[in-house]
């Protein structure tokens, strides 16, 4: 009797602003339709998928859709989905957000990738007690909020994901045990992949937390271009800036 062997994909799929789950994601697998499981706080899985390698495409109303592969063998963990939100989103209305418009040699940089990090002191998170390498839990400064959870972050060179927070040590939790030792008062600096549109556009909403300062100072990166930084008032309802890489 011949075996088929078959696998699981699960997704966690989030608001990019606030990190509540979007109910309403809809997902391709392979450009079809598929049986899914769904969870009230965003997880969608995928069951009795064969075990060869699958893209996923994940659309909601408002939002850019994003993809995903997935091959067998990745892990047991959820994907994490922050999707991101689209130039013409109506959910845009009432969010202070910032409105890139990325150019590269005088010409839109279309469907490109940039990395947005937040380098302005005040808006980074920092680590209360130093932790060894190995930990999956961090003490950092700041209190907690929702909207800290699920945000990529960078330290030193090294990523980091807040996955949840344990009210009883006061302490964050991180998807990854630390690759390295970190010392107390190491700053946690927020940090944004944006895909722009067919016209280089991008938007970044606000984050309350960590953009409340008169001014704030950002680092753009994009693939075959010098790092550029931009100094900015925090968003006030639409606020538009250009960067030419």
């Amino acid at each position: 009797m011949r075996t088929v062997i078959q696998i699981s994909a699960a997704f966690l799929v989030l608001d990019g602003r606030d990190k509540s789950p979007l109910r309403e994601a809809f997902v391709l697998v392979d450009g079809g339709r598929r049986r899914c499981f769904r969870k009230g706080d965003g997880h969608i899985v995928f069951t009795d998928l064969p075990a060869v390698e699958h893209t996923f495409e994940i659309t909601a109303a408002g939002f850019r859709p994003a993809r995903r592969t997935f091959r067998p063998g990745a892990g047991a963990l959820p994907e994490v989905v922050v999707m991101q939100y689209a130039a013409d989103s109506p959910w845009l209305a009432g969010i202070n957000h910032y409105r890139f418009h990325f150019t590269k040699g005088g010409a839109p940089l279309a469907e490109g990738q940039v990395q947005v990090t937040l380098l302005t002191g005040c808006g980074a998170l920092r680590v209360v007690d130093g932790a060894k390498k190995g930990r999956q839990t961090l003490a950092l400064s700041g209190g907690y909020a929702p909207m800290l959870l699920y945000q990529d972050y960078e330290a030193g060179g090294t990523a980091m994901l807040l996955t949840g927070y344990d009210r009883g040590s006061g302490c964050y939790e991180l998807r990854e045990p630390l690759g390295k030792a970190v010392a107390a008062g190491t700053a946690l600096r927020p940090r944004w992949t944006l895909d722009t549109d067919r016209e280089g556009t991008a938007v970044l909403p606000g984050v309350g937390l960590l953009m409340q300062r008169e001014e704030l100072e950002f680092s753009f990166e994009t693939e075959g271009a010098q790092a550029k930084k931009l100094t900015l008032p925090p968003p006030a309802g639409a606020c538009p800036a250009a960067v030419e890489f």
